[in-house]
């Protein structure tokens, strides 16, 4: 961790910046976040490009705390425009580009049609755009950082989403006001202890695959201080769905080793189990004195949850977006008009599922677009490791019970991407060694072998 922060020390340097300028002068992040990726772009720091673009979005889901924060919530666009300049000036260097995007293309090109019937259409357009640049940029900075760096820098990313979860315990010293906390439980830099909860468990995830790949990357210390650090902050968010999707992916994996055949009968086993659990849980909670962490009043509920997807179901259908829905942002249009109501009801926030949202959004014919191009990317990571099936269940179960894959830019569908591009990208998956640096801009080749002529 000491040789990742010496060698990444330019990074966290700017990141202290933005948080100054953001108190100081909120307006001028606007110009800093893209100076900083062509700065970074100037000296060949490709890395900390894409690190400063997942510290941007973590910053941006900050609702109360460093003060002039509320930019970044709009800034962070500045950033990922400025990378994506950067993909197109720099194309050549970054050829061939990633598959990831290609497979979702169907669905991103199909997300402008609902555009049409939004009520905040230019909204619309700015979230779709988004969404798009998302797909686009992450999966080819993470290939390109790969033929730079090799399997490194999935290491050092690990390190730096660590390091980042632990700089939340400095927060409290900079407001000791209970700023940080929510209900009792902590949540850092995020807006809600269940986004942390997502962030940490997509970056269990993250950190388990790369693991798993590659077993050499991290020493023994190292794997048991990430471990012990992420199961910290995934107990103590209190986030059942998180919680429950870390222990199905780490079990699964045990599973999917053996035979993916055996790894899908267990997953239904595991629902209806779940099922019966869900039932009797109440009971369970009580007899082993969990009652306050687990929130055992709300659990009957669903936190009010089912009454969110109750509301979202019944709107689909009155509101005639059943079939090609209304346009990104249309799903928290919907949610904000009932505020009131939902919150008589005992919720708050929007639909908490991503299936809904996306329906809400691109009706049917998006949410079946969108899975398509979700399942064939994990059918070709399937292929490569069995791993890739515990992924998939896992992230279809979180879901299911949190809308965060819908989102055009928050700090969790980039981690997916991530684990997306490092488990389906053959250039990766395949690589027997990790591969040597190459001089910026040119090609990683051998120079042909000298022949000498015959006497």
């Amino acid at each position: 961790m000491k040789r990742f922060l010496q060698a990444h020390f330019p990074l966290v340097v700017f990141i202290l910046l933005w948080i100054v300028v953001a108190a100081m002068a909120p307006i001028l992040l606007y110009a800093v976040l893209p100076i900083g990726v062509f700065l970074f772009r100037r000296a060949e720091r490709w890395p900390d490009i894409f690190f400063g673009l997942v510290m941007s979005l973590v910053l941006s889901d900050m609702l109360h705390g460093l003060p002039g924060m509320d930019a970044m919530k709009t800034a962070k666009y500045t950033y990922i425009l400025a990378m994506g300049l950067l993909l197109v000036t720099d194309r050549a260097r970054l050829m061939p580009m990633a598959r990831v995007f290609p497979i979702f293309l169907p669905f991103l090109v199909y997300a402008f049609l609902p555009i049409l019937r939004s009520e905040v259409p230019m909204l619309a357009f700015q979230k779709t755009v988004s969404y798009a640049l998302l797909f686009l940029v992450v999966p080819n900075y993470v290939l390109y950082n790969f033929r730079l760096q090799g399997w490194d820098f999935f290491g050092n990313l690990v390190r730096f989403l660590v390091f980042l979860l632990l700089a939340q315990q400095l927060l409290p010293w900079v407001d000791g006001n209970g700023t940080y906390f929510l209900a009792g439980r902590f949540k850092g830099f995020f807006g809600n202890p269940n986004g942390m909860a997502i962030f940490v468990y997509l970056t269990l995830v993250l950190f388990v695959v790369v693991n798993h790949l590659r077993t050499d990357l991290f020493r023994r210390a190292e794997v048991v201080f990430f471990s012990l650090v992420l199961a910290y902050y995934l107990i103590t968010c209190g986030a059942r769905t998180s919680l429950m999707s870390a222990v199905m992916f780490l079990l699964f994996i045990q599973v999917f080793r053996i035979s993916v055949f055996l790894g899908i009968i267990s997953f239904f086993a595991f629902v209806g189990i779940g099922e019966l659990l869900i039932a009797n849980l109440p009971a369970i909670i009580n007899a082993l004195g969990l009652h306050d962490y687990l929130r055992v009043d709300t659990i009957s509920d669903g936190s009010g949850r089912y009454v969110a997807w109750q509301y979202a179901w019944q709107q689909i259908n009155e509101q005639g977006v059943f079939l090609f829905g209304a346009g990104f942002e249309h799903e928290n249009v919907v949610m904000q008009r009932a505020k009131m109501l939902l919150s008589s009801l005992g919720h708050q926030g929007g639909a908490h599922n991503s299936y809904l949202v996306f329906w809400l959004n691109t009706g049917i014919v998006g949410l079946l677009l969108f899975l398509r191009s979700l399942f064939l990317v994990f059918i070709k990571a399937g292929k490569n490791t069995p791993i890739a099936l515990a992924v998939l269940f896992s992230v279809l179960f979180s879901i299911l019970y949190e809308s965060w894959l819908a989102g055009s830019l928050n700090p969790y569908t980039i981690l997916l991407l991530v684990i997306l591009t490092v488990m389906s990208e053959e250039e990766i998956i395949g690589a027997k060694e990790v591969p040597v640096a190459a001089e910026p801009g040119t090609a990683a080749e051998q120079p042909p072998p000298l022949v000498l002529p015959a006497r």
